[in-house]
């Protein structure tokens, strides 16, 4: 199974390659942290008009995603609807989940 951290870099280096991507990040200041079962905890950090996969946890975190791990990758990748995934209970967010949600909008 690949691992959702990597995935996740991968995909944010991708998005952030479309100016489009680029300009909805423009000015946020937030944490997503990340905890997928079966695999390291870690957090996405977009600040100063970039975003950064980083391992661990955070404490500045405004939601905090739980999910499988091969649920997580399928989800970075777009084989899975993260609305969909909320409600059958295969994601939780604990926090802010209109913050969770911005994610969507960066992934495309």
């Amino acid at each position: 199974m690949e691992d959702p951290a990597t995935v996740l870099e991968e995909v944010i280096k991708n998005a952030l390659t479309d100016p489009s991507n680029k300009q909805k990040i423009k000015g946020l200041n937030k944490t997503l942290q990340f905890k997928p079962s079966g695999a390291d905890p870690f957090y996405l950090e977009i600040a100063n008009d970039t975003a950064t996969v980083k391992k661990g946890n955070s404490q500045n975190a405004v939601a905090t995603i739980i999910m499988s791990a091969q649920d997580m990758v399928d989800m970075f990748r777009g084989k899975l609807n993260p609305i969909s995934a909320f409600m059958s209970g295969r994601l939780r967010v604990e926090g802010n989940l209109f913050e969770a949600q911005s994610l969507a909008a960066l992934l495309g």
